[in-house]
């Protein structure tokens, strides 16, 4: 019997799928096939956008918007225009009235009384605009709700429920509902096409101390929609596709985490960026030294900080800024579902963009230093050891060339191409080699056994990198001696 395998990465965007089959009971070479989604005209595609509709008969689907099943929805809303009244300069205006009206009998002190009944006169106006200004932005902002919550298309609930923040299209129903009915649609999918004797390794948007919490949540959602598929469904599509989403909302049990839980379900959940590192590891194309990995997917932005050695890789540090496509989109006035993206990027975005990566690493670097020196490893051989080393990027963001600038020091910048699938058994490759940037998350999460091997490596490890010649002679005197 084959083993089977599932890299399930869920992405903020869209949805990609590795399946890695081991035949002869997990013994045998493993191949690998990326899953292909349909779309609503019966086409392929190796992404299943991150998308929930309501249909005109309260029922949902998944993945592409039907705009002939789409349940109607409110026109979006406008500001009105408001008329004000004019607002002036004090002093240019006493002037001119005095100019105009003034007569022999006025002094140039009435001026002065003149520009404080001004005075009083803009206090007023001002306030009377300010009113004007609030009422109508009142206004909007109720009209705003309303449009917001008659949305029946779904976006942005993957990062809504992992990190968190206002994203509209989930403000309806929660952003936890929207996750474990989405990833309970693609169990379906699996199911069907592999039968039930599969274990998922998930991939989350996590930094090294958030892991532990973000993994429990996704083992909550998978479970949950688990349990809708296998449980509730009797792993019956049909049905669960035809239940009304109120019949719905009653009939999904939403999971606690615990141990047994995950265990029950097969599941391992990994960080997006570890899973990233993996896909590259084995492949002996990056020179030994200090590295560092950037992974731009839609919703977040993904950045490790690791080293090769002759043992393989040692992963130090990972970082989860959430910022991706999506806010670089947001930001320059349009939404990434829109199309057309690196033409309507604006640099100013593309600069912010890149300085929030400078930021990052900047940061490693002065931690770095102020752990090395501890050491007594010299600062220019830390800088020296640092200085135009490796910058890998990865995922979707890594195929616009603006987006994929030196970091700091690190300015050997290679692009994540279909060499990760050297010498391994992928299904397609010719087909699937374009989009290894984007698909090379969900082949990574195929790699790894189990989500206990996820360790950070402690800094003190560095010190292979720095021969005894290399340290200084100079001991630190302890302030307890003095």
């Amino acid at each position: 019997m084959d083993s089977i395998k599932i890299g399930l990465d869920f992405g903020t965007h869209q949805t990609k799928i590795c399946v890695k089959r081991t035949p002869d009971e997990g013994h045998g070479e493993p191949n690998y096939e990326f899953f292909k989604f349909k779309d609503l005209e019966d086409n392929s595609h190796y992404f299943l956008p991150s998308v929930i509709q309501i249909n005109d008969d309260d029922t949902l689907s998944y993945g592409f918007v039907d705009k002939k099943r789409l349940k109607a929805e409110m026109k979006e809303p406008t500001r009105q225009e408001v008329e004000l009244e004019g607002e002036f300069d004090v002093e240019m205006e006493a002037e001119r009235l005095f100019s105009q009206y003034g007569t022999s009998d006025n002094s140039i002190n009435d001026i002065k009384v003149l520009s404080d009944m001004l005075t009083i006169r803009l206090s007023n106006i001002k306030r009377r605009n300010k009113e004007k200004r609030h009422e109508v932005e009142k206004i909007y902002n109720e009209e705003r709700k309303r449009y917001i919550d008659s949305k029946n298309v779904f976006r942005y609930f993957k990062q809504s429920y992992f990190i968190g923040g206002y994203w509209e299209q989930s403000r309806k129903y929660s952003a936890r509902l929207l996750c474990i009915w989405y990833l309970a649609y693609v169990i379906f999918l699996l199911e069907e096409q592999f039968g039930t004797e599969f274990s998922i390794n998930m991939g989350v948007p996590t930094d090294d101390e958030k892991y532990a919490k973000m993994q429990q949540l996704a083992v909550e959602i998978l479970a949950s929609a688990y349990y809708l598929v296998e449980d509730v469904y009797e792993n019956d599509m049909k049905s669960f596709l035809n239940e009304k989403i109120e019949d719905l909302i009653s009939k999904t049990d939403q999971k606690k985490y615990s141990d047994n839980l995950k265990d029950e379900y097969y599941i391992n959940v990994f960080p997006e960026a570890y899973a990233s590192l993996i896909a590259l590891s084995s492949q002996g194309r990056i020179t030994p030294g200090m590295c560092l990995t950037a992974d731009i997917g839609g919703g977040t932005t993904d950045i490790s900080f690791f080293t090769v050695q002759k043992e393989g890789l040692k992963i130090y540090k990972f970082w989860s800024i959430p910022h991706g496509l999506n806010s670089i989109a947001k930001y320059s006035g349009f939404e990434y579902q829109e199309g057309n993206f690196e033409n309507r990027i604006k640099h100013n975005v593309i600069g912010l963009f890149n300085q929030k990566k400078h930021d990052v690493v900047d940061k490693l670097v002065k931690d770095l230093i102020k752990r090395i020196q501890k050491t007594g490893v010299p600062v220019k051989n830390l800088m020296d050891k640092l200085n135009g080393r490796v910058l890998v990027y990865a995922g979707g963001g890594s195929t616009f060339h603006e987006l994929t600038s030196p970091i700091y020091l690190f300015t050997d910048v290679n692009l994540v191409d279909d060499s990760i699938w050297r010498e391994q058994n992928v299904k397609e490759i010719r087909k699937v080699a374009n989009l290894s940037p984007l698909l090379s998350t969900a082949f990574g999460l195929t790699q790894s056994e189990n989500d206990d091997d996820v360790k950070l490596k402690s800094y003190d490890t560095l010190l292979e990198f720095f021969p005894d010649g290399e340290r200084s002679e100079k001991q630190e005197i302890s302030k307890d001696v003095c």
